[in-house]
């Protein structure tokens, strides 16, 4: 009678070997799968995070555009630490409000605005202190003796508050002195 040996059979060792290969491809897609999925979720949350920066910054440049509705007689002529406009804008006319604008006098004392229908939100309280009415910049051309500066915030924020873009403007007047 002849005996064989486990070690020398290799009967159905292409089966094993097959599998073994099959379980290894299997890992491999799922991993591939996944990173894949990871890598549309990465690039999703980029596209909304540059639309949201695009959005606040649209609102600072529309704040911008419009000075004449915000830069009235009664914004001018307020004290310097409570001269604010705060207004929600539709941007790309659809009818929904895309950002909220919001436009403070630059002040000395660093002072939050306080309004009777809720306070401007931290980041439009948050400028940096330096004096409203300041002289014009050096190569203006404006002469320091009849032209002065005054300085202001703008905070441009998404709908979503997702992202809140600052820029500082001044507009220079007549001294009527």
């Amino acid at each position: 009678m002849k005996t064989t040996s486990l070690v020398t059979n290799e009967n159905g060792s292409v089966v094993v070997l097959a599998l073994i290969m099959l379980v290894l491809l299997t890992l491999l897609g799922m991993a591939v799968t996944r990173t894949s999925s990871i890598e549309v979720q990465i690039a999703s949350n980029d596209r909304q995070a540059v639309d949201c920066f695009y959005t606040a910054e649209s609102a600072d440049h529309y704040a911008l555009e419009t000075s004449n509705t915000w830069m009235t007689d009664a914004f001018l002529t307020t004290a310097d630490t409570s001269a604010n406009d705060d207004r929600q804008v539709d941007l790309d006319g659809d009818g929904n409000n895309d950002a909220r604008i919001e436009i403070r006098c630059i002040e000395g004392t660093g002072t939050d605005v306080v309004l009777p229908d809720g306070d401007l939100s931290d980041a439009a309280n948050d400028l940096p202190i330096m004096q409203h009415i300041t002289i014009p910049p050096i190569g203006s051309g404006y002469s320091l003796k009849s032209f002065e500066v005054r300085n202001y915030g703008i905070t441009g924020t998404a709908a979503n508050g997702c992202s809140v873009v600052q820029l500082g403007a001044f507009k220079v007047f007549n001294k009527f002195n």
